[in-house]
């Protein structure tokens, strides 16, 4: 029998890993002996692990040797540690009845260390692993698959896919995983994780990919793919890999219920394809730089898409056209409704805006899309959407009682909205505050605050800034198709 090796960041000394593993072997232990009477009831024959595997455990073996030794165990020491850090990872400190949810857990260990997944990109040292995972990191530790350490600095973030990239200074030549085609996995298709699910490094798990493009409301650009793989805390960042050891996604959240802050089945990991879009300029540039089609768009209205032959929830409708923006210039006008982008079909509207996000800027693409019940088709030159790497997304203003965000495609479907870049809109409100005494309710368009327009979060926050030494705010709101005034009272 193999012997187990704990990583020395977790320390076995503490409490609770010692109640976790302790539960853990017994339940292996239990269910040992129901699996050797399942098997003395109803085997009939000798069957061996390599033909028990519907494809062959040979397939796992090879794909697993393949890339762990792209795969590094993440440290990291975060700015700032409060109270215990293993209370939450094993659910003490939670309310009782807690409804499901998704957890981005990287672990919690004694210490005062997290743990997390990272994957090696290229040969001099680049990793690509989560946002949550070196979030707020004092100090980045990597170790590779065959145990050495290296320091790693920070070398660009992507907020709205949870992502970042990480450089150590390795002795020689790093072996880097191959990245795969997302786009081309089919529901039902074997993979493997690979990661360091409660710090346990170079763990390996399989399962099948349950659904592709879910949309978690996490983010503007949500397309998970939802794997049973075991994925737990600590698996974050790490690759999800087809059987012939290429990278298809990057785990990085798990579907938790209550006080359980492990796997239940349902992981998600995002599309390696849209990690690739971002990876060249988190490198040089530091932040991602998106497609740009310089248009709103909106759902296609269920008789006008019957009308044009498409299914339910089939196309993107063009509700405004930036002027001297790429649609525009290519001849794209309000009302048309895009039904193709690059020989993609768009298959709901919320899949438009995450498609162009992925473009490479200054490509050629060829749009087919309806107008008048004709179908046309034109190349289009994709614009840059850089975003610059401390751009704010949303703000929360506890003393006005009103949370602010960048309008999302999710936020525009959720209060009926048309989707449209540079947008701030009011999420949410605090019963009996002041945006609600003033009659400011969610889903209102903050177009203009003290009577300048306002179309970021700094741009807000600036003019607060300004306004408490004045103690009032006055701001135009747009709520459906009118226009209103609100003034708060702020300090």
């Amino acid at each position: 029998m193999q012997s187990v090796v704990f990583q020395p960041f977790m320390r076995i000394s503490d409490p609770y890993i010692r109640v976790y593993l302790a539960m853990r072997c017994r339940r292996l232990h239990v269910s040992s002996h129901i699996s050797i009477l399942l098997f003395c009831l109803f085997s009939t024959s000798p069957v061996s692990a390599a033909t028990s595997h519907p494809f062959g455990s040979r397939l796992i073996i090879n794909a697993a040797k393949k890339l762990q030794p792209s795969v590094v165990h993440i440290r990291v020491k975060p700015k700032g540690i409060e109270g215990n850090p293993l209370l939450n990872l094993f659910g003490r400190g939670r309310q009782k009845d807690n409804p499901p949810k998704f957890d981005q857990g990287n672990v919690p260990f004694s210490g005062h260390y997290n743990v997390g997944s990272g994957i090696i990109v290229s040969k001099e040292g680049h990793i690509l692993t989560n946002n949550h995972v070196i979030k707020n990191a004092q100090e980045i530790m990597i170790k590779l698959h065959k145990g050495e350490e290296f320091s790693a600095r920070l070398l660009g973030v992507d907020d709205k896919t949870d992502l970042a990239l990480l450089k150590i200074k390795p002795i020689k030549t790093l072996q880097k995983a191959s990245l795969g085609d997302s786009d081309k996995i089919d529901v039902g298709q074997w993979v493997i994780a690979i990661g360091s699910p409660f710090g346990l490094a170079n763990s390996v798990s399989v399962g099948i990919i349950s659904a592709k493009s879910r949309d978690l409301k996490e983010g503007p650009f949500d397309e998970y793919l939802q794997t049973d793989a075991s994925i737990n805390p600590g698996n974050s960042g790490g690759p999800l890999a087809n059987t012939e050891g290429v990278v298809i996604g990057v785990n990085t959240v798990i579907f938790s219920s209550g006080s359980r802050a492990w796997s239940l089945g349902i992981g998600f990991a995002i599309p390696i394809n849209q990690a690739k879009a971002v990876i060249d300029s988190l490198r040089h540039k530091g932040y991602p730089v998106r497609g740009r089609l310089g248009a709103a768009i909106s759902a296609v209205p269920r008789k006008e898409g019957k009308s044009l032959g498409l299914a339910r929830f089939e196309g993107a409708k063009l509700t405004q056209v930036t002027r001297g923006g790429p649609a525009e210039r290519a001849g794209l006008r309000r009302g048309d409704v895009v039904v193709e982008f690059d020989s993609k079909s768009i298959s709901t509207w919320q899949s438009l805006p995450r498609i162009v996000a992925r473009t490479k800027p200054n490509s050629l693409v060829l749009v087919k899309y309806y107008r008048e019940k004709n179908l046309k088709s034109v190349y289009i030159r994709i614009g840059s959407r850089p975003e610059a790497p401390h751009s704010r997304e949303t703000t929360n203003h506890t003393d006005m009682g009103m949370k602010v965000e960048v309008l999302s495609p999710h936020l525009a479907q959720r209060f009926g909205l048309t989707y449209e870049e540079n947008k701030l809109v009011v999420s949410s409100i605090l019963r009996g505050g002041k945006a609600e005494l003033s009659g400011i309710r969610p889903g209102d368009e903050i177009v203009e605050a003290n009577h300048k327009p306002v179309k970021t979060i700094e741009e807000f926050q600036s003019i607060l800034e300004k306004s408490r030494l004045e103690g009032s705010v006055l701001f135009l709101l747009k709520r459906k198709e009118t226009n209103l005034f609100a003034a708060l009272q702020i300090k």
